[in-house]
């Protein structure tokens, strides 16, 4: 797929903008040597203490793979899919990485030498800004908050105690079930009309910071859900989607990580702050120097095709998927949000490359059965962002256990990854200086035209039309609780586990189970997830039923039988099936 014309001039400003490094690390950019040479076996003259980002250049696929077994800190891809050749960035933690790198025979440029000391300056800018906002209103930006540096973990929590408080009609504040591993709780919001009935309107699912130290996620949003509050009942497209839909927000997936990044303990640090598999941490553990890169890769944790290609068996990973699938809180909280809610379209935002993405996200998967109209959405979202858009092997690299597949084969639910604000614009890479957080959500200066805003508005609207998911409607007593469910049995990648001679195919149980309460007219409509979903083994859906319960008050709930609904498609109930008792 060719770049637009945005992701090109970027490109082309970030060769122009290249750092000049010392003298005794260029002559790391050396051509490439045979792994093994007694050249590449000497001493990296690596500049201890620094975070240097390198760009490797690649020559084909295997070039790619040969790169993604070394477990590095891939950090950016550029030209295209990363294993078609081109341009891979590589953020270098210590000497360690820079000899690995070496020994395998790759060559690079250095981009920046040290990253740290490029976010230090950043944040002192940030700061000052801050100081300036709050002494005069006019120095206060054009977000809705009129914010000017990253928000702390206790603020992001704070603020959305404060949307919840004020307006109690529309906002309601959730704590997801597990704590985090250092038990840090975990809140969300969901954000529409009327939100204490349980209506059946569809959801649309917005998180942000999976990965540590992507700070811009958090920022984006919160702005929108202050956005969507501030401008109800006045902006009349924001009203029409806060009557027919519900967003479902978490801004904070991973919490522990953000924590180490975002207080500058570990500031580049991706994964979250898990040190050895099965034990809990302590948080000074965590913080400590030589666990900077240690954890899991939370995108690499979900369910369907867990263990498959761009993922790392490793703990050392930078990618390490984890001990099993869902073992961290963190993703076993997120699936379980989604099982409970009928999420019909969600976007998981991540930095820092320009990219629509969506499943499949590793060649090992087949062809969806309905890629036409999933492609549709990610081009409708893609010209918005002015940025490709695809599945992930195509247009970025490959990943498994990530957030898209499990959503996708779980519910058929349309899931995206958002790559926002390109950091190589500025050599700062995942949290660049904060007025590129406002120009990424305002499509303003250096993104102009290349508005989150105007994205998750549009895909809140495709999350509440029909046409993409489907609906269950009927009449029934007022306030008759009904439930629709079904267990799901996906499965992972082959993966080859502790003292097991063959690579195992495990099998992974879930069920999704989803309410809504009959209104006082008796009268509904539910808004829902098809019944069929897609084959994680063949390019067709697997055809499957919900199963209806129903119940009144706090009673039982009685069994009304099998609804089979697929996507685009209403399906009518007749009261009379319904037990009496319902």
């Amino acid at each position: 797929m060719t770049e637009p014309q945005t992701a090109q001039g970027s490109r082309r400003r970030r060769r122009r903008g290249r750092v000049v490094a010392p003298l005794g690390v260029l002559a790391l950019a050396c051509a490439a040597l045979a792994p093994g040479s007694a050249v590449a076996d000497q001493p990296s003259p690596y500049e201890p203490g620094l975070t240097t980002v390198v760009e490797v250049t690649l020559d084909g696929r295997k070039d790619y793979e040969r790169l993604t077994a070394l477990g590095l800190d891939e950090v950016s891809h550029h030209g295209g899919a990363a294993h078609d050749g081109g341009d891979v960035e590589v953020m270098l933690h210590d000497e360690s990485d820079a000899r690995t790198l070496r020994k395998a025979g790759f060559s690079w440029d250095v981009v920046v030498e040290d990253v740290d000391a490029v976010n230090r300056k950043a944040r002192a800018q940030e700061a000052a800004a801050a100081a300036a906002a709050a002494a005069d209103p006019a120095a206060r930006s054009d977000l809705p908050t009129g914010r000017v540096s990253y928000r702390t973990l206790t603020e992001v929590n704070a603020e959305l105690k404060t949307l919840a408080e004020r307006y109690p009609d529309t906002v309601k504040l959730f704590r997801l079930p597990r704590p985090s591993l250092l038990g840090t709780p975990v809140y969300g919001v969901e954000v529409t009309h009327d939100v204490d009935k349980d209506s059946g309107k569809p959801a649309f699912l917005l998180t942000g910071l999976t990965h540590s130290r992507e700070w811009p996620t958090t920022e984006l949003t919160m702005e929108f859900l202050w956005d969507l509050v501030q401008n109800d009942r006045s902006d009349a497209r924001i009203t029409s989607l806060l009557e027919r839909g519900r967003l479902v927000a978490v801004p904070v997936v991973n919490p522990d990580g953000y924590e180490m990044s975002r207080g500058l303990i570990h500031e580049q640090k991706r994964k979250n702050c898990r040190v050895v598999d099965g034990q809990v941490p302590t948080r000074a553990q965590c913080a400590a120097p030589e666990a900077a890169n240690v954890g899991v890769d939370l995108n690499r944790n979900y369910t369907a095709f867990w263990g498959g290609p761009g993922s790392g068996a490793r703990t050392v990973d930078s990618n390490y998927r984890g001990a099993a699938p869902a073992s961290e809180p963190e993703i076993a909280n997120m699936i379980d949000l989604v099982n409970a809610h009928q999420v019909t379209l969600a976007i998981s935002n991540h930095t820092p490359d320009e990219r629509v993405l969506r499943a499949p996200s590793a060649p090992n998967e087949p062809t969806p059965a309905e890629e036409a109209i999933y492609q549709q959405l990610a081009e409708i979202l893609g010209q918005i962002m002015g940025w490709p858009a695809g599945p992930w092997p195509e247009i970025y690299y490959d990943a498994s256990g990530t957030a898209e597949q499990t959503s996708f084969y779980t519910s058929g639910t349309f899931a995206f990854t958002f790559e926002n604000t390109p950091g190589h614009r500025n050599n700062d890479r995942f949290h660049p200086p904060y007025p590129s957080v406002i120009d990424q959500y305002l499509g303003t200066g250096e993104y102009e035209g290349s508005t989150a805003r105007e994205a998750f508005l549009t895909a809140f609207g495709q999350a509440s039309d029909p046409t993409y998911h489907a609906v269950v409607s009927g009449t029934a007593k007022p306030g008759t609780q009904l439930s629709l469910s079904k267990d799901v049995s996906l499965i992972t990648s082959p993966v080859t586990l502790p003292g097991e001679p063959t690579p195992l195919v495990l099998p992974v149980d879930d069920r999704v189970e989803t309410t809504m309460t009959v209104p006082s007219a008796g009268r509904f409509s539910w808004h829902v997830n098809p019944s069929d979903r897609p084959s994680q083994a063949a390019t067709a859906n697997v055809k499957e039923t919900w199963s209806l319960a129903c119940r009144r008050g706090n009673g039982a709930w009685k069994d009304a039988g099998q609804i089979r609904v697929t996507r685009g498609q209403e399906v009518t109930l007749d009261r009379s099936a319904l037990p009496p008792s319902c």
